[in-house]
């Protein structure tokens, strides 16, 4: 009503003036005749009416002419000032008498732009060399095989490499700003910083500037090797905290195995022999026993013999394998590995290895495996005359087996065991074919196979870390934005959220698509994506995106907007599973969505069912734009990418729209903080009142019969 206040005003006097004009006119004899005037209400009804129309026309000019090209141009010079890292575009009006104005804001506006342009090649050419180096850090980052996390005071992740993602095998949990105790264990980590501290204030002389400690992830399904290092500030204090993990889950199976033969070599087989010793020492001692007594001994022997045999075998074999971690060893593929064998025997050109079969994964040392093989092959030709070799690696129970065939006999055990006793080559330090072997815990035997004319040389390989056939899951993006130095200035304490600035907060900007928009009606969510925002920056290495099966037919309509059809949705999990996984995504971030209240209302039904609840607060960039710019402008997403300039992929698609209300929060952060809003207290509060002014324009509007209010 305040913007209307003035045409009316305007309205008004133009009224008042013209109606004097025409008393003036009517008068205008009677005053020269020296007449008395006549009543000023006797004017004739007629020539009221007759200034009506000019003077609705006058207004209507007004506001066509001067004051919407007015404020068109303070929109977009308002939106050019406020917006730091874009340049918005003036649109200067088509239609106006404002003469050379909108031309000269224009021009006004075009210089703005040169001179931050100018600005940012400056700052873009001084920073060069950083970026480089940012470069480097991300490609080492992401080649390290250990995990790397660096935390601030306040336990929450500056940066992370997808090896930690890896471990951690949290991925929704892992990000910036997120809390570390949230995926690993707390205890550990706490002692270990306590005690690098106490060490760094007693400036121990010698002290280790790193410290050790084993954790477990969130879910305890891994054991971790970790090695803390404090980072500190200029002033020597500690600012944060580097912390480098390794899985030690076998490492730590292996010393339970041999834990475990341990005690059965000291106490379960120790009364075993000394039953046998006692039996033989009896028998000893006594040569003129019974023969009845000398039997029962003879029986305690055998039965004592035989348990004990059993046992040791039962060790044995469990044992087999389990300390081979001991010697640097890696996943294998058997096809290179084949390869490898195929080069060493180059100087024999008529003998043939051939893979055959699916390839498999393996555990060993690439080196001696190739070396040993070599010289099994060359064994088999001189002994069995072939020339034509196949190799095929089986999955067996716990193995993995490698079966060289042939044609032609198998061979016999004696001529194995003779084989075992030859080196495997000057490379492998004079070592022989069985200590290669053993090592790998492999027991070579060979049979004949088919009708007898065929024989094969089996060696059980150690099976490999990693699945066999193992789905290929989702990359991370090659240039993740996984690291952020920034949060290492966070504020110490806990502050209330409300007078926590902008931007130290975290926000997990979303959207979702839907079967349609009757949620109280039986529509469902059939996708739901979400990104991360921190320090002002868009996270695109930080997304989460997931397709759900909604239970019931997507209608054809709702297809035609978003493109999700049964067919894509009809394998994928139910909501039931995807939202825990999505807060979990969130954590205690404050959400944001465009025409939030809509999508929020989808989500909060399902709740229950779900066993979750999202408390978070709550931003809506509709109501965000509202608050920086005209209550009458259009505040819809797709005229507001247009408006701010931002490019999208994946319109009306859950991640594409997430992603694009996510950089139009950062242009509207940066408009905020020009405009004086600092807290996110203040931005909630004004926020609120915008809408609440927004449903009482729509309300007054409804009542006026002129329509409800857009956008909302």
């Amino acid at each position: 009503m305040d913007r209307r206040l003035p045409i009316l005003l305007s309205l008004a006097l133009v009224v008042v003036v013209g109606y004097g004009t025409l008393v003036a006119v009517a008068n205008w004899e009677l005053l020269v005749r020296g007449l008395p005037p006549r009543d000023l209400f006797g004017v004739p009804l007629m020539a009221t009416l007759a200034l009506l129309p000019p003077v609705g026309l006058c207004a209507w000019l007004i506001r066509r002419q001067v004051r919407r090209p007015a404020r068109v141009l303070a929109r977009d010079v308002r939106a050019l000032l406020e917006s730091r890292t874009a340049d918005t575009e003036i649109h200067p009006p088509r239609s106006h008498v404002l003469g050379d104005l909108p031309a000269a804001v224009q021009a006004l506006g075009d210089a703005l732009k040169g001179s931050r342009r100018e600005i940012r090649g400056a700052m873009a050419t001084a920073t060069a060399q950083i970026n480089e180096q940012k470069s480097w850090l991300e490609t080492i980052l992401q080649g390290l095989a250990e995990g790397v996390v660096v935390c601030n005071r306040r336990h929450q992740i500056l940066l992370y490499n997808p090896a930690a993602v890896t471990l951690l095998e949290a991925p929704e949990a892992v990000g910036l700003g997120r809390p570390l105790f949230g995926v690993v264990s707390r205890a550990p980590v706490l002692h270990t910083l306590e005690r690098l501290e106490w060490r760094r204030k007693q400036a121990a002389a010698g002290a280790e500037s790193g410290a050790r400690f084993v954790c477990t992830n969130a879910l305890a399904t891994r054991v971790l090797q970790g090695r803390m290092s404090l980072i500190l500030d200029s002033r020597g204090e500690t600012s944060a905290y580097l912390v480098t993990l390794v899985d030690i889950s076998s490492e730590v199976d292996t010393m339970q195995q041999v834990d475990a033969v341990r005690r059965a070599l000291t106490t379960d087989l120790r009364g075993a022999v000394g039953n046998l010793r006692a039996a033989a020492e009896t028998l000893d001692a006594h040569p003129e026993m019974s023969r009845e007594d000398r039997r029962a001994f003879q029986q305690v022997l055998r039965s004592e013999s035989e348990t004990l045999s059993t046992r040791l075998e039962e060790l044995a074999e469990r044992f087999r394998g389990h300390a081979l971690g001991r010697f640097p060893m890696s996943d294998l593929y058997s096809d290179d590995l084949v390869e490898g064998v195929r080069q060493r025997l180059r100087d024999l050109p008529e003998v043939e290895l051939e893979m055959a079969g699916q390839p498999l994964w393996i555990q060993g040392d690439s080196l001696s495996l190739v070396r040993a093989l070599e010289c099994l092959l060359r064994h088999l030709v001189r002994y069995t005359g072939a020339r034509h070799f196949y190799a095929e690696t089986l999955l067996g129970d716990r193995r993995v087996y490698l079966d060289l065939t042939w044609q032609g006999p198998a061979v016999p055990a004696a001529e194995l065991e003779h084989w075992l006793d030859s080196e495997s080559g000057d490379e492998m330090g004079g070592q022989t074919l069985r200590d290669v072997l053993e090592r790998h815990g492999i027991e070579l035997w060979s049979q004949a196979c088919g009708d007898g004319e065929q024989a094969l040389l089996r060696l059980p390989m150690i099976a490999p870390s990693r699945p066999q056939f193992q789905a290929e899951g989702a990359h991370l993006p090659p240039r993740p934005e996984f690291y952020d130095f920034g949060l290492m200035r966070e504020h110490e304490g806990d502050p209330e959220r409300a007078s926590t600035p902008l931007e130290d907060l975290s926000f997990v900007v979303f959207d979702c698509e839907m079967t349609g928009l009757n949620p109280m009606g039986g529509d469902e969510i059939i996708s739901i994506a979400g990104v991360r925002v921190v320090k002002g920056r868009v996270l695109t290495g930080e997304t989460f995106e997931q397709l759900i099966h909604p239970g019931r037919p997507i209608p054809p309509s709702s297809i035609r907007f978003h493109g999700i059809t049964d067919d894509q949705v009809r394998d994928k999990p139910s909501i039931t599973e995807v939202l825990p996984r999505f807060k979990t995504f969130v954590g205690d971030a404050v959400m944001v969505a465009h025409n939030a209240a809509f999508d929020m209302k989808f989500i909060s039904l399902k709740e229950p069912a779900c066993g979750v609840r999202f408390d978070n607060p709550v931003l809506d960039t509709l109501l965000l734009s509202v608050m920086v710019e005209d209550e009458n402008e259009d505040h819809s997403l797709d005229a507001l990418i247009t408006r701010y300039g931002i490019e999208i992929e994946g319109r009306h698609t859950a991640l594409g729209d997430a992603l694009a209300t996510a950089h139009l929060l950062v242009r509207l952060m940066e408009r905020l903080r020009s405009q004086g809003y600092r807290t996110f207290g203040e931005v909630m509060r004004s926020s609120s009142m915008a809408a609440q002014l927004r449903q009482r324009e729509r309300s007054i509007s409804l009542q006026d019969g002129s329509g409800p209010a857009a956008g909302f």
